[in-house]
């Protein structure tokens, strides 16, 4: 059976969640809108040349610049540097359809085994330029799977409003690609014509035993050259791209420290 190393879960989300906010994420701006993104991999400090267990923090937030109505996210992308990897041999799959409609403690319920990850995500409803609607959801990303490739479904609820949709991630492995790991999740479909996303915090974590060895589902490694111990270089990238447009990237640089 499959189990879920719930103290070192614990711990590397609440660090992460903890060393992660906007005060010194990067921003960038275009036609009227101001976007958002902070990356960080937890621990700081990770072996030169084996895989670690990391916890990886993505934040997100989307402004107008100009005093109107949010605009409308299409699509969201994030993108991971060539050092992190995706592990998911053996660890249980939630199917998509358990998860529609549910509560937070139905998903739970439902698909525990299958869990990789917490956050939020802040949606708005523009019924008035100067009051829109806003909704904050609890977020759970629990391990899917969708057309023989791994998935990411992300599954947000709230009690007031009573609100719940899931949030489908696609992944995609791009061999020798400066971001190597790909994350797509098509917005304005799930969310529907008039919500708009505002903000989001997701973290992912988890180890597992299955066959008898113990997994990490997201690792990373600090792969510098022998002579040095730390670098600034590139952890993560978002991509924005708004309906009708325009496209908004950010890339997120660190530290990383080799841990011998």
């Amino acid at each position: 059976m499959t189990r879920v190393s719930t103290a070192l879960l614990g711990a590397l989300l609440t660090s992460a969640v903890l060393a992660v906010g906007f005060a010194d994420a990067e921003q960038s701006g275009q036609d009227g809108i101001v976007a958002h993104f902070n990356g960080r991999i937890v621990p700081h400090q990770l072996p030169r040349h084996r895989r670690a267990a990391v916890a990886m923090t993505l934040s997100g937030q989307i402004e107008s610049s100009v005093g109107s109505s949010l605009p409308r996210l299409a699509r969201l992308e994030l993108a991971f540097a060539g050092r992190g990897s995706l592990d998911v041999r053996g660890l249980p799959r939630c199917p998509r359809d358990r998860l529609r409609n549910a509560t937070t403690a139905q998903a739970l319920a439902r698909c525990r085994s299958a869990l990789v990850g917490r956050g939020v995500i802040t949606a708005e409803v523009p019924l008035a330029r100067e009051r829109p609607f806003v909704v904050r959801t609890r977020a759970l990303a629990f391990n899917g799977h969708s057309g023989g490739r791994p998935a990411v479904w992300v599954q947000a609820a709230s009690r007031t409003p009573p609100v719940s949709f899931v949030l489908p991630f696609y992944v995609r492995h791009r061999p020798g690609h400066r971001f190597g790991l790909l994350l797509r999740a098509p917005v304005a479909r799930t969310l529907g014509r008039w919500p708009r996303l505002r903000s989001f915090r997701l973290t992912l974590a988890r180890r597992y035993r299955a066959g008898g060895t113990v997994h990490t589902y997201l690792g990373a490694r600090c792969a510098l050259p022998t002579r040095l111990h730390h670098l600034a270089v590139p952890v993560a990238r978002v991509t924005y791209s708004f309906a009708p447009g325009p496209t908004v990237l950010i890339t997120t640089i660190r530290a990383c420290r080799v841990r011998e």
